[in-house]
């Protein structure tokens, strides 16, 4: 009897684990919710200090052009206090992501997306959401997030995996967390707010938490206009 409700249990698992969407499904659910048409962006990116003290900014504008094909962006990083700038420009194809990166006029041919932008805890991949054309990733249940039903998605970010959490019915990414090999959490990247643009919703402000370390990074979008 103890055999057979095992065989039956297990059977239920089975079940409940194929009903899961393919997590190429979801992402590239996720991805149609992002503006089709040319947008620029600009804000901030804020190094923050346990008690909220801003410790560093840095000026952001990032033109996105996600809605053509390949889908691309172009990102601009600049230091006011330094004249530090940093240009950035990805195209996803379907052989995997490609980056031009110039640093100072200097362009930098081993870059590394998962490098951190001027040290304040957010790297390249998290700006510019990379993860959502992971072609590494699986779906591992289902959840909630800000009292929503969402697919959570793993994708595997060199020996660290990242959960994201996608809502169900509308696609979009309500949050997402980084652990290591241990699973131990390394970082959480946190929606605050999302805007309405040309009927879609995207991310105005997002912080990123480091909580061993005690750190905490904010993205906050001030303007979103359309390109010619």
């Amino acid at each position: 009897m103890f055999k057979q409700f095992i065989l039956v249990l297990l059977a239920g698992i089975s079940v409940i684990a194929e009903d899961l969407p393919a997590a190429g499904k979801i992402l590239t659910h996720a991805r149609q919710q992002l503006p089709t048409a040319p947008v620029r962006l600009t804000g901030a990116l804020k190094d923050r200090a346990p008690n909220g003290f801003v410790r560093r900014e840095l000026a952001i504008e990032m033109d996105l052009y996600w809605g053509e094909n390949p889908p691309r962006a172009a990102y601009r990083i600049q230091d006011k206090k330094t004249h530090s700038l940093e240009l950035l420009e990805i195209k996803w194809k379907n052989s995997g992501a490609v980056f031009d990166y110039v640093k100072n006029g200097i362009p930098a041919p081993e870059f590394n997306p998962a490098d951190e932008i001027g040290g304040i805890g957010i790297t390249w991949s998290d700006l510019s959401f990379s993860f959502l054309w992971s072609k590494d990733a699986k779906t591992v249940e289902t959840g909630k997030r800000l009292g929503r039903d969402c697919y959570v998605i793993s994708v595997l970010r060199g020996d660290k995996q990242l959960r994201l959490w996608i809502e169900k019915d509308s696609g979009r990414m309500l949050g997402a967390k980084e652990q290591n090999a241990a699973g131990k959490l390394t970082k959480e990247i946190k929606v605050i707010s999302v805007k309405e643009f040309d009927g879609l919703w995207m991310v105005k402000d997002l912080d990123i938490i480091h909580p061993a370390e005690n750190r905490r990074a904010s993205l906050r979008i001030e303007t979103v206009e359309p390109l010619e």
